[in-house]
């Protein structure tokens, strides 16, 4: 399957440079990519405004519902790797119930691709992919 993750700055350019290697998602509900992305599906990246200008795959997916303490245990384990240095507010997080956190390998620049705008979402699911 393939998906539109669409990130804004600096988390775009950071997955560009390797240094963010797991895309994450916080919700208060099981919103895609929550249940719906799985290890091997292609992402469409794109920075928030832009086109769709890199893509990745999925290495490994994990789907969470959270608590205080496992968001705790999510930001300790897996910190650096999510980019939470650069978080305005990690205290937001603790206020979510799921989250999916999405390994990224294959990280390549494309020719920008036009695509349909999100209106807002965060992450689209390519429907007949």
């Amino acid at each position: 399957m393939k998906h539109i993750a669409i990130l804004r700055q600096p988390f775009f350019d950071m997955v560009l440079a390797g240094e963010k290697t797991i895309e994450s998602r916080w919700g208060m509900n099981k919103g895609a990519p929550y249940g719906k992305i799985s290890v091997g599906d292609e992402i469409l990246l794109k920075e928030t405004g832009k086109d769709v200008t890199a893509i990745a795959k999925a290495k490994r997916v994990e789907f969470f519902q959270l608590t205080p303490e496992k968001v705790e245990e999510i930001r300790v384990k897996y910190g650096k790797a999510i980019g939470t240095d650069k978080f305005e507010d990690w205290q937001s997080t603790l206020q979510k119930k799921y989250c999916t956190l999405i390994w990224l390998e294959d990280v390549k620049k494309v020719e920008p691709l036009k695509v349909p705008r999100s209106n807002g979402a965060g992450w689209i699911v390519l429907k007949g992919e």
